[in-house]
């Protein structure tokens, strides 16, 4: 492992050792908060319990002195007499004057039943049946639930709906009833329910848990709860209170992964980066040291056959021919370099005929076809690929580097096919040879910068690259099929109107 790449994998380990020591410090910290708030919660549950039982006390005063506080509904009947038989003074045979008195009596005959209800019916008169029948029905006699009946009968009231009401209403009523101010109390569903023994009556309230908690001042908070803190004295009633809302710490953790990931993400590409840098260093100084060898070899040999020829050895003719391959080649590698530096100008475009284009590539590479013995064809005619608004020099250029590796690579003795056909909007400029083929590991980076498939020719790496560059400046787009054994066949597919 190099120094840069160790540095890398020692950053992000920390990291992510830093990462995980704050997702543990957040989730420590979220599980003592959620502690705490838990522990708040049962003390003001607590503390409301003792309010909202603070607040049913004082609707129970309030109600003993006669009032009835906003949402309590309120109601006192009679208490019932205690059966009892006894030799009292009749009431029959009395003076009228004395059972009109009785009419607004409170009290119970020694038989148990209400002295104004036998006044009114001793004395016949309906006004006083009625006034006796309203009070009555009004809980305010001292009368048993199953006497009700036969009394609103006998006082003319029989049909009256509060007959049912009343008789319903005294047989709710608890028979150990604890004198005021003790209430027995108890829940009802939605609503607490109250009774005592007050003035020889029976007071019943009843008030809705939601204006309890209103009066307590917990409403915004305290739900009936089954499981919950119970209210003394009241049975069935127990509340809870909602937890308040503590922040998760999902938030929190996602930020600092985040963070973390971006920071592993940013030491990758700067890890990249140099990698690549390091790959585009290595490169150029594997192109510096093979333009070295390929300039020193070509100059070598002229300097050789020139000291030769200037010492009169060898045959002037072969020598000069020689002479001239090695500059042939020296001029080819010298175009290459200076090719290569010029890709970042801009294209510069100007109406060709790529047929002349073609033929002109063709031309100039046909001396070094037949050198190595391989036949170079031509297929494309002007009036069947037309007009073309191109950097001229620039496909000339990549035309030749196909050609060149198409003679280099190919097969010996063997053929190069170079064409061009019109497709409508564009233009189609291939080349073929029946070489070996390019194997599918060379494939993918056969057109990188100073990249070079597995081959024995000598080359900088620079050809197929510079025919990329010249395809991708014109917007089209360039294909390569090929297999071992098979040749290549290289395709380029131009735009005939490039966009600036």
């Amino acid at each position: 492992m190099n120094r840069p790449l160790a540095l890398f994998v020692a950053l992000a380990a920390a990291l992510v050792a830093l990462g995980a020591l704050a997702d543990r410090a957040l989730t420590r910290e979220a599980a003592a908060s959620a502690a705490l708030a838990e522990a708040r919660v049962e003390n003001d549950a607590r503390t409301a319990v003792l309010s909202v039982r603070g607040a049913l006390g004082q609707i129970e005063q309030a109600l003993l002195a006669g009032a009835a506080p906003a949402g309590v509904s309120r109601q006192s009947l009679a208490l019932a007499p205690a059966l009892a038989f006894g030799n009292g003074r009749p009431y029959r045979g009395r003076p009228a004057s004395e059972l009109m008195g009785l009419l607004m009596s409170t009290e119970s005959t020694p038989w148990g039943l209400p002295e104004a209800v036998v006044a009114a019916t001793l004395l016949g008169r309906p006004g006083s049946q009625h006034a006796v029948a309203e009070r009555l029905l009004a809980g305010q006699l001292p009368v048993r639930a199953d006497d009700v009946p036969h009394l609103a009968k006998v006082l003319g009231a029989a049909d009256d709906p509060r007959v049912a009401a009343l008789q319903a209403a005294l047989r709710a009523v608890p028979e150990d009833l604890l004198p005021a101010p003790v209430f027995r109390r108890a829940r009802r569903g939605a609503a607490i329910e109250g009774w005592t023994r007050h003035d020889r009556e029976s007071l019943r309230y009843e008030v809705p848990v939601s204006q309890l908690f209103e009066s307590a001042g917990v409403a915004d908070r305290a739900v009936l709860s089954a499981g919950g803190i119970p209210v003394p004295d009241v049975p069935g009633f127990a509340l809870a209170l909602g937890a308040p809302a503590v922040p998760p710490p999902t938030a929190g953790r996602v930020l600092v992964w985040t963070a973390v990931a971006a920071c592993l993400a940013a030491l990758a590409l700067v890890q990249r980066s140099l990698a690549r840098e390091a790959r585009a260093i290595s490169r150029e100084k594997a192109f510096v040291a093979g333009v070295t060898h390929e300039l020193r070899t070509p100059v070598a040999a002229i300097r050789v056959f020139g000291e030769a020829l200037a010492e009169g050895a060898g045959d002037p003719r072969e020598y000069g021919t020689l002479v001239a391959e090695e500059s042939e080649r020296l001029e080819a590698l010298v175009e290459r370099v200076l090719a290569a530096t010029r890709m970042d100008e801009a294209p510069r475009f100007a109406t060709v005929r790529p047929s002349e284009l073609l033929a002109s590539a063709v031309g100039l590479m046909r001396p070094r076809a037949e050198r190595r013995g391989v036949t170079l064809r031509v297929l494309a005619t002007d009036d069947d690929v037309g007009d073309a608004r191109w950097d001229g020099d620039a496909v000339r250029r990549a035309l030749l580097n196909l050609i060149d590796n198409a003679i280099k690579h190919g097969r010996p003795a063997g053929a190069v096919e170079a064409g061009a056909r019109s497709e409508g909007e564009h233009v189609r400029l291939w080349v073929r040879d029946d070489g070996p083929g390019i194997t599918r590991r060379d494939r993918e980076r056969v057109f990188g910068r100073f990249e070079r498939g597995t081959t024995e020719a000598s080359g900088t790496g620079l050809g197929l690259y510079l025919v990329d560059q010249v395809v991708r400046a014109h917007g089209g787009r360039i294909h390569l099929a090929t297999g071992e054994g098979q040749g290549c066949t290289f395709d380029l597919l131009l735009p005939r109107q490039p966009s600036a």
